[in-house]
């Protein structure tokens, strides 16, 4: 592989985010014809034209835009691969590389790092935020070493070891007429409203938990509306789109225009775990099931039925 390619993809993605080649060249330090010619060149070695010129500068071609969702995640793996090495110079002996779902990187993830590190000081750790099904593949190929997942129970090779139980909380739009009055909200009360839901592809066993609690509580939700992230959930919320069940530990962001309320029961969802894969454990991911037995008193216990 032509390593050269990469650099210059890394260029096209600054002149597209930029819009402009002389911005984009100052924010990578180049002048202008070079940068040209960069993309020039790429153009020529992947056979489709990328980039139009407009009156304002730039922006990417049909072919561009088709090409551009990959390019960032090159780009994002670069920066792994940067952070890690920068971990390793510093003199940190032991590689670790973990995914955490979203919803887990404010209550879970800290504390696992934190005991991580006082038991390894000399860990190199990189973390990525993925969503479950992505850590799952990443776990399979090998690309990280542990992930903190919503599973709920183990998927060979995959193993999954309970972190302790989550509620959900109801995720509402400030001034909506449920937060008025005390208590905890009864689900059956979210039956008119539209709901925000994350795809069952990025987590299937989440998403099931979800639609069987409405059900049980009485009710199929309405319209549903699907967002690709959790931060996205609570974003439509805010613009008034609809209301979203969250995991408890997405309550700590706060966001401006979003509210939330306890929900009556309460409604159980499913538990974020430490998943690894048994067919390629390594050093890492058995330091971390040891460290996560000892800084979760309820890891290891099944999760609801």
């Amino acid at each position: 592989m032509d390593f050269r390619i990469l650099r210059r993809m890394a260029h096209f993605l600054a002149v597209a985010e930029e819009g402009h080649f002389g911005r984009a060249a100052a924010r990578l330090g180049l002048s202008q014809p070079p940068l040209s010619a960069q993309i020039q060149a790429l153009e020529a070695e992947l056979g489709v034209r990328l980039l139009e010129r407009t009156r304002k500068g730039a922006r990417p071609t049909r072919e561009g835009e088709a090409l551009l969702p990959g390019i960032r995640r090159l780009a994002e793996d670069a920066k792994q691969i940067e952070a890690l090495a920068r971990e390793l110079r510093a003199g940190r002996q032991l590689p670790m590389a973990l995914a955490c779902v979203t919803s887990a990187l404010f209550d879970f993830l800290p504390p696992l790092v934190r005991a991580l590190r006082d038991a390894q000081p000399d860990a190199a750790m990189a973390v990525q935020e993925m969503d479950t099904a992505d850590a799952v593949e990443a776990l399979r190929r090998g690309e990280v070493d542990f992930a903190l997942a919503r599973l709920d129970r183990d998927r060979l090779p995959l193993r999954v070891l309970p972190l302790g139980k989550d509620a959900l909380v109801a995720a509402l739009p400030e001034g909506h007429a449920l937060l008025a009055g005390a208590g905890p909200l009864p689900l059956a009360a979210l039956a008119r409203e539209p709901l925000m839901l994350l795809p069952r592809s990025i987590s299937p066993a989440y998403f099931d938990r979800q639609i069987s609690a409405c059900r049980a509580a009485g009710f199929e939700p309405m319209p549903v509306r699907e967002v690709s992230s959790a931060m996205a959930q609570l974003a439509f919320v805010a613009a008034g789109l609809g209301v979203a069940l969250v995991s408890s530990g997405m309550a700590v962001l706060r966001p401006p225009g979003v509210a939330f309320r306890e929900l009556a029961g309460p409604v159980e969802s499913v538990g974020v775990a430490l998943v690894w894969n048994s067919e390629r454990e390594t050093d890492a991911s058995r330091l971390a099931v040891r460290v996560a037995r000892q800084v979760f008193p309820q890891s290891g216990q099944p999760p609801p039925a």
